[in-house]
């Protein structure tokens, strides 16, 4: 028979921001389907059901979860985090940190205001440093960090000012700490950047950038359609596994050739 224990996850505690729906359910289900223990981070008290649920599902699958209402751009909120993948953690360790939570709001050059950038520089770029640091001590010789990066960080897209500068700060890190956290520590560090995915965000997008990007949609070379859940949380979940171990400081682009 086939040998995929390369793959498998089982026993490693996995820390998921933003894991109350989306592609961040995503990548939490399947990460508890491989063996992991998940930590389902959510942010605002109306997530607060789809997390519970979420946390329920990866129970089903006969692992250990916990959920946790934190906002990583909130620095006293970022213990929270820690402290319940620790409850969880069968060997007092948290191998597993993916960067997924982030703020998203279109806004033109005229229309950024202050209070815009810096709620996405926090959430976005502030909350990541600052949980990966405190977790850092945690983290064992194999641990795995992985962001989820987005399309406009390469792409320019018009209304994202912000939001992109966040995407491709992130970016930044992840070539940043594959050196400081390789040979000292272990670690890998890596990225998945998705094109459009088909996520209740995405459906919530003003219509206007809908019809905008629908010639960019048709013009896919996998396939004339928005990505699917299912097609990123692989990619992250590979990212995570014995299998990645040669790989780390790489952004994967993840958008059925779009762009690379």
């Amino acid at each position: 028979m086939p040998d995929f224990t390369g793959l498998e996850l089982t026993g490693k505690t996995a820390i998921v921001t933003g894991a109350s729906r989306g592609l961040g359910a995503g990548i939490a289900l399947l990460l508890a389907k491989r063996g992991a223990n998940i930590v389902v981070n959510y942010i605002s008290d109306g997530s607060r059901e789809r997390a519970e649920k979420v946390g329920k599902d990866v129970e089903a699958l006969g692992v250990k979860s916990i959920v946790v209402q934190a906002d990583v751009g909130k620095m006293d909120q970022i213990p929270k985090i820690i402290d319940a993948a620790l409850k969880i953690s069968s060997t007092g360790k948290i191998e597993i940190l993916i960067h997924n939570a982030a703020l998203g709001l279109e806004a033109n050059l005229v229309n950024t205001t202050e209070e815009l950038y810096t709620t996405h520089f926090d959430a976005n770029v502030k909350g990541p440093i600052f949980l990966t640091k405190a977790a850092e001590p945690y983290l064992p010789q194999g641990g795995r960090i992985v962001f989820i990066s987005s399309a406009g960080a390469r792409l320019g897209v018009a209304g994202q000012t912000v939001y992109a500068a966040t995407k491709a700060a992130d970016e930044a890190l992840v070539r940043v700490w594959a050196k400081e956290l390789g040979q000292s520590h272990g670690i890998t560090v890596n990225c998945v950047n998705p094109g459009p995915i088909a996520t209740d965000q995405w459906f919530q997008s003003d219509e206007q950038f809908l019809k905008d990007m629908q010639p960019l949609i048709e013009s896919t070379p996998a396939a004339p359609r928005v990505g699917e859940v299912s097609d990123i949380a692989p990619l992250v979940a590979f990212l995570c596994s014995d299998d990645a171990k040669w790989t780390t400081g790489s952004v994967l682009s993840a958008n059925g050739g779009l762009y690379n």
